[in-house]
């Protein structure tokens, strides 16, 4: 039987609605790059609205015909996000990828560094995910991405507090997806790797952190931020239609084999 089905199309995002939170540097800011090179109107959201102003301006100059604009927020404001959120009349997609992470065995954590972790990591994507699918649901639509991490599978000393708030992460993207599918909007989070980003700058500055998390992964190297996009591409798009409550990893094979040397076979 012929299939009408449009495949050339699937990934398209043109006239789609869709914001981006942690624009300023990173991983959100290489995925309001390429959202924007497909054709979407896009927010770019971060705390630091000097870089995200810069980004948006060099985006609309390079896209004239896009609708690319910048909000400043803080997602342990609802009222901020609230606002965010409402610069559509329709939300389609939303991305949220800023994370913080304080490196101590559990016997030296403070309560200040646990709040501080939790309240970003978890916290603020809970408050990202509640105002954003609640507006979604009424459209009978959306895509929503959260950033997890290999350490919501894997850990190792010092990682505690951050492995917990992204294990907690995808287990609130479980329960929404199954609470929110029946009005056909999705949720789903992405687990890099080591990527090269502000976070992971102070492990690539030492030497044997840089090469023991090189030389972990199947393919043997760091991610660049861009190496990310495809899958934020994929989950915001139609061809991930059918796709809610997944964990996507983007790790270079780091959670798929042991790695600890290569044996003479």
């Amino acid at each position: 039987m012929k299939s009408d089905y449009d495949y050339k199309n699937i990934f398209n995002l043109n006239n789609k609605n869709i914001i981006v939170i942690g624009a300023a540097n990173g991983i959100g800011n290489e995925a309001c790059k390429a959202i924007a090179a497909h054709g979407a109107n896009l927010i770019c959201a971060d705390i630091d609205i000097e870089k995200i102003k810069v980004l948006s301006d060099d985006l609309s100059n390079k896209y004239k015909n896009s609708n690319i604009k910048y909000q400043k927020v803080d997602i342990l404001n609802r009222n901020e996000i609230e606002k965010l959120v409402n610069k559509f009349d329709k939300l389609d997609g939303i991305v949220c990828t800023p994370s913080i992470n304080v490196r101590k065995l559990i016997v030296d954590y403070t309560e200040k560094d646990f709040d501080k972790v939790i309240n970003l990591n978890l916290k603020g994507t809970f408050n990202i995910i509640q105002i954003a699918s609640t507006k979604m649901m009424k459209n009978l639509q959306g895509s929503i991405i959260a950033f997890s991490s290999i350490r919501g599978t894997v850990v190792e000393p010092g990682q505690s507090v951050y492995a917990a708030s992204k294990a907690g992460t995808e287990k609130l993207i479980n329960t929404l997806a199954s609470e929110i599918g029946k009005y056909n909007v999705r949720a789903n989070t992405i687990s890099p790797g080591p990527v090269m980003t502000q976070l992971t700058q102070q492990l690539r500055d030492d030497k044997n952190w840089n090469n023991a998390y090189k030389s972990k992964p199947a393919l043997k190297r760091w991610a660049h931020p861009n190496e990310l996009v495809g899958g934020i591409l994929y989950l915001l798009s139609d061809a991930s239609s059918y796709v809610t409550g997944s964990n996507l990893r983007i790790d270079g094979g780091w959670t798929s084999q042991d790695g600890r040397f290569d044996p003479v076979i």
